[in-house]
Order: C-alpha cells, then sequence, then structure tokens
C-alpha cells in the first residue's frame, strides 16, 4: 500500500512541477498588478466625472429654464433684437440641446453599469 502511495505522490509532485507556468519577464506579475490598479482609478475617476456631469447638466437646465422664463417679461430690445423673439429662439436652442444632452448622459450610464 505504501509502495502505491508513494507511485501516486511522486506522480503527483511531478504533474505539478510541470504545470508551473513561466513568466514572460521578470516583472511581469508587477506590470499587470500596476495596469489593474490603474484601471481601478480610471473607472472611479470616471465614475466622479459622471457624477459631475449630471451636477452640471442640471444646473445648466436650471439657469436655462430661469433665463426661458425671464425673457419674455423683459420690455427692452437686447442687442436690438425684441425678447420675444429672443426668448422663441433661446427656447428652441435650449430644448435641443437639453434632449441631446439627456441622450449622451444616459449613453454613458448605459456603459458605466456594463463595466461593473
Amino acid at each position: 500500500m505504501k509502495e502505491t502511495e508513494t507511485k501516486d505522490e511522486n506522480f503527483f509532485q511531478e504533474m505539478m512541477s510541470q504545470s508551473k507556468l513561466e513568466l514572460p519577464f521578470s516583472d511581469f506579475e508587477d506590470n499587470v498588478m500596476i495596469q489593474i490598479e490603474k484601471k481601478i482609478i480610471q473607472q472611479s475617476s470616471f465614475s466622479k466625472d459622471l457624477k459631475l456631469s449630471w451636477l452640471f447638466f442640471i444646473a445648466g437646465s436650471v439657469f436655462g429654464i430661469v433665463i426661458s422664463l425671464i425673457l419674455p417679461q423683459m420690455h427692452k430690445p437686447i442687442f436690438g433684437i425684441e425678447p420675444n423673439k429672443l426668448a422663441i429662439f433661446f427656447q428652441i436652442v435650449f430644448v435641443s440641446l437639453l434632449f441631446a444632452q439627456i441622450d449622451i448622459l444616459t449613453k454613458f450610464v448605459k456603459r458605466v453599469n456594463l463595466w461593473k
């Protein structure tokens, strides 16, 4: 019985020694770990930037709504243009940019959720 166990142990040791993986470079493991850490830092900074973009998007939207409400109430021309005509132009541009930015930000949120 001991002889069989010894053969099995020797066989197992030989198989384990053959399974040893040779690294291409001496600092390969360190380089891989550094790359992993960089990816983690990039993802955390990307999510921080995404949160800031939502904050500024909301702030800009509130500012745009306030301007849309104030422009029609003005009585004096601005740069020689009647406030009502300027308000309509501003509202068209504002709504176009609002929907475009909502689309872009929701696509980024979907990408970030896919990465996690």
